[in-house]
């Protein structure tokens, strides 16, 4: 499903970073500079990939200016085991904060009549 998220390969990279850097159940105690040194990007193309993930819903964003902590999605963070992701599941459906992954909605136009058609093979 990666690829229907439209991710530029900085915002892969990112994910990939704080997935490899992630807690059980999503936390991630990387501020965006320390995922910047290990990727080597600059602070401009790390400041897109992460607003790109946070409005994807892919990473969730708390606290105000430079405060921020991150965490994954719970539906792609890792888990100690099956059980603490069905509690954490459980938990957040119970109150329903599970936050969504907002992937494009990208509408193609019909082709044009008389093109692309149906072709006989002999």
């Amino acid at each position: 499903m990666l690829h229907q998220l439209d991710l530029t390969p900085t915002a892969i990279n990112v994910l990939s970073v704080m997935v490899k850097h992630s807690e059980a159940g999503g936390a991630v105690h990387l501020k965006q500079s320390e995922i910047d040194e290990i990727l080597g990007v600059g602070q401009a193309p790390m400041s897109r990939a992460m607003a790109l993930l946070v409005s994807r819903g892919l990473v969730l964003r708390s606290g105000d200016g430079r405060g921020h902590r991150y965490a994954l999605n719970p539906a792609i963070a890792g888990y100690d085991s099956e059980q603490q992701m069905k509690e954490e599941f459980s938990a957040l459906a119970a109150s329903g904060t599970l936050p969504p992954i907002a992937v494009p909605n990208y509408v193609r136009k019909p082709p044009k009549p008389g093109t692309g058609g149906l072709h006989a093979v002999a």
